[in-house]
């Protein structure tokens, strides 16, 4: 029979002192380990209040900025409206402008049929032609005023206030599509006139370098100034 094995008193308070360390060394690890999950749990519930905080609040910026838009939109839309109501209103002014200078300039040439010391025989305005060129290119113009005679024709431009580009146009474009568009014209001298109720300094300038005679409004009356006027 095997040998039953004794224990001394002290062997016995020993093991029962290590068994009660262990105990307690464990109910301290696990209630260690209860407080790290409380704190976690914790943490976690923070964790999720902020993030719908967060989220609430990227809902409240969004809904700001929808309204922000929406208002934005309504002031651009209010600003174009105006625009367009302004730009209608000043092309409406322009145009009457345009037409009071045109029947102005036009009744007092009608009167004397005489430009830069030539006489005429017939006179017209807005003259107004489209033809397409071989290769197919459209030419378009509209001439203000048109003189004729047997051999001149005097091309007048009228503008409320002439500016500068305005005498370069003429010479530029004015000119060759008149000659394009009325073949029947192409050999005749064509002497040039710029009719405004205003004149810059430039524009001034500018027509006589190119010598392009200049009507202007003086009172009553038509001043035309064509000393220095070339046929073309």
């Amino acid at each position: 029979m095997g040998k039953t094995a004794t224990y001394t008193y002290e062997q016995l308070m020993a093991s029962f002192k290590e068994s009660r360390e262990e105990s307690k060394r464990f109910r301290q690890e696990l209630a260690k380990a209860s407080a790290e999950r409380r704190r976690e749990s914790a943490e976690s519930r923070r964790a999720r209040a902020e993030s719908r905080r967060e989220w609430r609040e990227i809902k409240r910026l969004s809904r700001e900025s929808d309204r922000q838009m929406q208002e934005t939109k309504k002031v651009v839309e209010e600003t174009s409206r105006k625009v367009r109501e302004v730009s209608i209103q000043l092309g409406g002014i322009s145009s009457s402008n345009g037409m009071y200078a045109e029947e102005y300039f036009f009744d007092s040439l009608e009167k004397k049929m005489e430009f830069a010391g030539i006489k005429f025989d017939d006179i017209s305005k807005d003259f107004k032609l489209l033809r397409k060129t071989p290769d197919g290119k459209r030419v378009e113009d509209q001439f203000d005023i048109v003189m004729l005679n047997g051999n001149t024709v005097a091309l007048i431009e009228i503008k409320y206030k002439a500016r500068k580009d305005d005498p370069v146009e003429m010479v530029d474009q004015k000119v060759s599509n008149f000659r394009f568009l009325f073949p029947e014209y192409a050999k005749h001298k064509i002497y040039l006139g710029l009719a405004g109720f205003s004149f810059e300094k430039s524009a001034v300038k500018k027509a006589k370098e190119l010598g392009i005679g200049l009507l202007k409004q003086v009172g009553e009356t038509v001043e035309c100034k064509t000393s220095w006027v070339k046929a073309y």
